[in-house]
């Protein structure tokens, strides 16, 4: 394997494992709290909220899913106060809830995956190519909710009695449940809002 095929699996491993997730341990100078996130779908960097102790820290990690030894993905951040927006309200679509009383966005420095390989963060943090359609998809995938259970089930391998449809990428999409963010994947990779449309259609017609 060359530099490059090496440095663009590194870049789409840290992505996807970016994806599969919505919480880790952050921490903030070596001091460990539990945060969840979402990624802004315009900006790629992640949306969380912090207590106000937490901001002048000088070095930021966010472990994902949790701080241990093998850890597959290990994200440096800088963390930057952000007013209450749409991301923030996205935020609460996933989450339900402001944990802390400060929202920031988190802009990714470099992140270490567990292949050992380390991804730039510029080249991490950009646009979900589905942006500008997430509402129009969240909303065509939340049009049956058995539909939606039975395709969670299938391609999540979990079960969930109330599923919501909070969020889609290209590589898969969100649903949140009773006990927190499922990630559900695409059959395959979906690059535009017309194919994305069409292999909801397909998921959900074949759930019925």
């Amino acid at each position: 394997m060359n530099d490059q095929q090496h440095h663009d699996e590194t870049l789409a491993r840290a992505r996807t494992l970016l994806r599969m997730h919505s919480e880790g341990t952050l921490l903030c100078d070596a001091s460990p709290t539990q945060a969840r996130y979402i990624i802004d779908p315009s900006a790629g960097s992640l949306v969380m909220c912090i207590s106000l102790d937490m901001l002048g820290s000088d070095d930021c990690v966010l472990a994902i899913p949790e701080d241990r030894f093998d850890s597959p993905i290990r994200v440096t951040v800088a963390l930057q106060e952000v007013p209450e927006s749409i991301v923030t309200d996205r935020y609460l679509a996933y989450h339900q809830q402001q944990e802390r009383p400060m929202w920031v966005e988190a802009r990714i420095l470099f992140a270490k995956v567990d292949s050992g390989g380390v991804a730039d963060g510029d080249a991490l943090m950009t646009p979900n190519p589905l942006c500008d359609a997430i509402g129009r998809m969240c909303k065509q995938l939340n049009s049956n909710q058995d539909a939606l259970r039975e395709v969670c089930e299938l391609l999540a391998r979990v079960r969930i009695e109330h599923p919501v449809a909070v969020g889609v990428d290209d590589e898969g999409f969100d649903v949140r449940a009773e006990f927190g963010v499922v990630r559900v994947p695409w059959p395959g990779p979906v690059h535009d809002e017309d194919e994305c449309s069409r292999v909801i259609e397909s998921l959900i017609g074949g759930a019925l």
